[in-house]
């Protein structure tokens, strides 16, 4: 076989994996794909990240829809589709990697998981929401994946499910974080933080 007919046989051989990839599913191996879907729990805290449609209404907010840290009884509330970033290389069905961007969409409500220059409510910190939809989507939703700093890894470079990640917000640099203080409604506040520490710890979780 030459080189030629070799390469005609992987791309062929990869265009089928990708056919038969099922968007919405769990990871097999324990390799995070697009088009899977994955809960992030928040290693400090235990609480989840989630959206069940209130938005922020305190003074100087965007009114967008409120991300906090909820209990898992949230169930769908905490459910997000992993994306590649718009333009990029990336398919449905093509492993994520460490320093890869990548989009998560909030499957109950579509809008995507997003940050911009607006203040926390309880902290001043940056305002995470959910935000946009299947047919909208902006640079303020990208993230970007990154192994925590100093963590010992020996593996593939590839994000897997046992693994704490950080999320970085491309547009701002902020990472997103979570902490004890509280909403009013008693969940979590989580934020757009600047610097690098043990709150921006998630780890990926599955519904039973």
């Amino acid at each position: 076989m030459s080189d030629e007919e070799y390469y005609e046989e992987q791309e062929e051989q990869q265009e089928e994996e990708q056919q038969e990839f099922q968007q919405g599913g769990r990871p097999e191996d324990g390799v995070i794909r697009y088009g899977n879907v994955i809960s992030l729990k928040h290693e400090a805290t235990g609480r989840f990240l989630t959206c069940n449609g209130t938005v922020y209404e305190n003074e100087g907010s965007s009114g967008q829809q409120r991300i906090f840290g909820g209990d898992w009884l949230d169930g769908e509330e905490i459910v997000w589709l992993v994306l590649p970033a718009p333009g990029s290389d990336e398919k449905m069905g093509y492993e994520v990697g460490f320093d890869d961007e990548v989009r998560l969409r909030h499957l109950p409500s579509g809008g995507h998981l997003h940050s911009h220059d607006f203040a926390s409510p309880v902290t001043g910190q940056q305002e995470v929401t959910c935000f946009g939809s299947e047919e909208e989507s902006d640079e303020n939703d990208i993230w970007k994946v990154e192994l925590f700093p100093d963590e010992e890894y020996e593996g593939d470079y590839l994000w897997h499910t046992e693994f704490p990640v950080v999320l970085r917000h491309v547009a701002t640099g902020r990472t997103l974080h979570s902490h004890g203080e509280m909403l009013d409604d008693e969940v979590n506040e989580v934020t757009g933080y600047e610097g690098t520490d043990e709150n921006d710890r998630w780890c990926v979780v599955f519904e039973n």
